[in-house]
């Protein structure tokens, strides 16, 4: 069951891409083209990755979601998406 300090944890990896957002997007606008594309492609990767894990914790019926220690993992992916989508919506060298 999903408690109270799950839910910060989850706020918490909110909180951190929200906090370096303007930091990543102004890093993200100084790279050169294919330090660009090599930066998005790896963020899309890792992204992949994880939604992977997550996938298989739902195929193997453990409700991740709702359970408590699969918490961080859901945290790592709200992290991973807002880098993905700072990458996606920064103007591209």
């Amino acid at each position: 069951m999903t408690t109270a300090d799950d839910l910060s944890v989850r706020r918490a990896g909110l909180a951190i891409a929200e906090a370096v957002e303007s930091l990543d997007r102004q890093k993200l606008k100084a790279l050169g083209p294919d330090a660009f594309e090599a930066q998005f492609q790896a963020r899309e990767a890792l992204l992949e990755h994880v939604r992977e894990i997550w996938d298989d914790l739902k195929a193997r019926g453990l409700s991740p979601a709702v359970r408590s220690e699969y918490q961080p993992v859901a945290a790592l992916l709200d992290i991973l998406t807002a880098l993905g989508e700072h990458a996606a919506h920064t103007e591209r060298p």
